[in-house]
C-alpha cells in the first residue's frame, strides 16, 4: 500500500512539473511573439508625432519592415523615451548619440543619423565673442543630451534645461536666454515653427558629436538584434540613408550631416 501511494504521488508530481513547463514555455512564447516598442522622435524633422513622419522615422520603419520585425510605434517625450528603453521593456528608440556613459545602458545596433552641434545666439556682436567671455549669460539645453553635457564642460553658469528644441525656441523667441546649444537640423525647425527667422541666430561655434544610433534595451534578443544591424548597415553603405535624409529637404544638405561623408573620412 505505501508502494502504491508512492506511485501515485510520484505520477502526480510528474504532471505537476509538466504543467509547470508548458506553462512557462507558452508565456515564453506569447513574450516572443509580442511586438517590440519603438519610440520615434517627437523632434522635427526627425520625427513628429502628429504627423508621425520625417527622415528618422522613414530610416527605421524601413529598417524594420526589411527585417521583418513586428513593431508598434510610440512617440513619447524624450526622457521618458530613454527611461523606457533602460528599464528593458522590450524597446527601441532613435536617434541618440553614442557617448561613453551611455555605453552600457543599451545595445547601440547600428547609425541612422550624423548631426552636429551648435552654440547660438540673435546677438551679432556676442557672436563675435569667445566661449570664456560668455559663460554667465543665460543658455538654454536640451536635458540629458549633449547639449547639455557640453554647455556643462565649457563651465555655464545660468543653463535652462529644457524638453525638446521647440521649448528652447520659444524662451529664445521671448528673450528668456541669450543663447542656446542646438542640433541644428531640428533647432533651426524649431525655431521656424516659433515664428522665428533662423537667418537671425548667429553661429558662436559648432561641434562635430558621434553618430545617432538606433539602440535596443538590453532584453531584445541577438537574433533580432542581428537582422536589424544588417538591413540599417546595408542602408548606409549603399546611400539609402543619405537619400532618404535629403528627400525632406528642398536645398542640398552640408556633407557634414550625410553618413557618406563621415564614412568617407574614417
Amino acid at each position: 500500500m505505501a508502494i502504491f501511494h508512492y506511485g501515485k504521488y510520484f505520477v502526480g508530481a510528474i504532471v505537476v512539473a509538466l504543467s509547470f513547463c508548458l506553462e512557462n514555455l507558452a508565456l515564453a512564447q506569447d513574450a516572443d511573439e509580442r511586438p517590440f516598442r519603438v519610440f520615434q522622435p517627437d523632434i522635427a524633422p526627425w520625427g513628429d508625432k502628429d504627423s508621425r513622419d520625417g527622415f528618422i522615422v522613414k530610416i527605421v520603419e524601413t529598417a524594420f519592415e526589411r527585417a521583418g520585425v513586428d513593431h508598434k510605434v510610440v512617440y513619447a517625450p524624450w526622457k521618458r523615451e530613454q527611461a523606457a528603453v533602460q528599464q528593458r521593456g522590450y524597446a527601441f528608440m532613435a536617434p541618440l548619440t553614442r557617448l561613453q556613459k551611455r555605453e552600457p545602458l543599451y545595445q547601440w545596433i547600428a547609425p541612422v543619423n550624423v548631426s552636429y552641434l551648435q552654440l547660438v545666439t540673435p546677438n551679432p556682436v556676442l557672436a563675435k565673442l569667445d566661449i570664456p567671455d560668455l559663460i554667465d549669460l543665460p543658455i538654454a539645453a536640451r536635458l540629458e543630451s549633449p547639449a547639455q553635457y557640453t554647455s556643462e564642460h565649457l563651465g555655464f553658469k545660468a543653463i535652462t534645461l529644457v524638453e525638446n528644441e521647440e521649448v528652447a525656441a520659444r524662451l529664445m523667441r521671448a528673450s528668456r536666454v541669450t543663447l542656446w546649444m542646438q542640433r541644428g537640423l531640428p533647432g533651426g525647425w524649431a525655431y521656424w515653427k516659433a515664428g522665428g527667422d533662423n537667418g537671425d541666430l548667429h553661429i558662436v561655434k559648432r561641434w562635430t558629436t558621434p553618430e545617432q544610433y538606433l539602440v535596443a534595451s538590453l532584453d531584445v534578443p541577438h537574433p533580432v538584434i542581428h537582422k536589424l544591424r544588417t538591413v540599417l548597415d546595408e542602408m548606409r553603405l549603399s546611400g539609402e540613408m543619405d537619400k532618404i535624409k535629403q528627400s525632406y529637404f528642398d536645398a542640398p544638405l552640408d556633407c557634414e550631416l550625410l553618413l557618406a561623408c563621415i564614412s568617407s573620412e574614417e
